[in-house]
């Protein structure tokens, strides 16, 4: 079975970017695409700031995968369709992307209808939940819990690895002589990349790596529950197939990862119970996020905020400071070919990254907000704290 993704669509399969093109769609559901005039660039280009280039092909001739590989939408008898996905993405602001991708995880199968050789007669593979279940395996075996696109090829598709076997199956893999293709390559390094956009793995030096403990086991029985696919029948036409595998009807399970975020009493008083900012914590705890940080910064030992040097404060400690990530709230990462961005995110002292999320606490409230609306309003208030912190 031939692994596909909808490749040079990076910046378009962004969480941040996904949920806006879901609002896009959301606000112009049924509109004729077969009409002269492009109605959903000005809309789309907008809320994404990206080009949707080439400006002379409509939206839909070149990004229409983008759509459906996300499932969040459909072209239905000539008019755009949301999902029940891109409904849930458009009205729900605290839907996760940890939550989001959850439900791709356990619906997204090959043959998958944005793509020509789709067809009913063959048995379904789901990548994602092969790549976690291989993943989870290596890590309860002590092996190296990270795959490289050519593992994917060599180990996963060459021993024709569905996403529905066991651990003990994914365990006893072995290489194969299978190597990408063409343009498959990259197509499967997208798919990782995209993939990896959720709290419990990361992207870097070209391996998915799967970022839980080994003894972490309240997460590892959380993810192998995640991992498990959808099967159900499948519809003869591909846009009715798209509608049905993003459909959130209330007969549907929704699995949702509840990873572990280890909170304090002082980060109840920053959750307060939503999701985005649980999330935003569990992504700040990254074990692997931690260690590719520190492996790289120029000054390891001192706090963005309060310029104290923690090593000389502390000498008979090796490295207490906290990764805060700069974002808004509901932001992932971001992800490129290269790995995860470590501009996303700074040191800090564990008093000062308490205080930082005590300050967003109080203005988020002040303000009615549940999380910061752009980058660069998040980028601004963590600059007005950083201002007032008395050295």
């Amino acid at each position: 079975m031939k692994w596909r993704w909808d490749q040079g669509r990076l910046d378009y399969l962004r969480f941040e970017n996904i949920r806006s093109i879901a609002r896009c769609c959301y606000d112009l559901n049924g509109v004729n695409l077969k009409q002269t005039d492009d109605i959903l660039r000005p809309a789309l280009e907008r809320a994404t700031t990206l080009p949707f280039a080439p400006k002379h092909y409509k939206v839909w001739r070149n990004y229409g995968r983008v759509f459906e590989c996300a499932m969040v939408a459909t072209d239905l008898g000539g008019r755009l369709t949301i999902t029940d996905i891109g409904k849930r993405l458009a009205e729900d602001a605290e839907w996760t992307v940890d939550e989001y991708i959850a439900v791709i995880i356990t619906r997204f199968a090959y043959p998958y209808p944005a793509f020509q050789d789709y067809a009913v007669s063959l048995t379904p593979v789901f990548p994602f939940c092969a790549i976690i279940r291989y993943l989870l395996a290596s890590l309860m075996t002590g092996k190296s819990a990270k795959i490289t696109v050519e593992e994917v090829f060599s180990i996963l598709i060459g021993n024709n690895a569905q996403g529905t076997e066991s651990l003990d199956f994914f365990a006893q893999l072995r290489p194969t002589d299978v190597k990408p293709q063409g343009d498959e390559e990259r197509q499967v390094r997208e798919m990782l990349i995209f993939l990896s956009q959720t709290n419990f793995l990361k992207w870097s030096a070209g391996s998915l790596f799967l970022d839980i403990e080994a003894n972490d086991t309240e997460s590892i029985a959380q993810i192998e529950a995640l991992a498990s696919p959808m099967l159900r029948t499948r519809e003869p036409i591909t846009q009715a197939e798209i509608l049905s595998c993003a459909s959130l009807q209330s007969d549907t399970i929704l699995i949702m990862p509840t990873l572990t975020t280890r909170e304090t009493t002082l980060d109840a008083v920053f959750t307060e119970g939503k999701r985005i900012r649980t999330e935003h914590l569990r992504l700040e705890r990254s074990p692997r996020l931690r260690k590719l940080y520190f492996a790289q910064a120029p000054k390891p030992h001192k706090c963005d905020m309060c310029t104290g040097n923690m090593q000389t404060r502390y000498p008979w400690t090796d490295n207490i400071l906290e990764l805060h990530h700069l974002l808004p709230l509901s932001s992932s990462l971001t992800i490129t070919t290269k790995g995860t961005s470590l501009a996303d995110v700074v040191p800090l002292c564990p008093n000062c990254h308490r205080s930082i999320h005590v300050f967003y606490k109080n203005w988020l409230n002040s303000e009615n907000l549940n999380d910061f609306r752009t980058p660069s309003e998040a980028f601004n208030i963590y600059n007005t704290a950083k201002q007032q912190v008395q050295i």
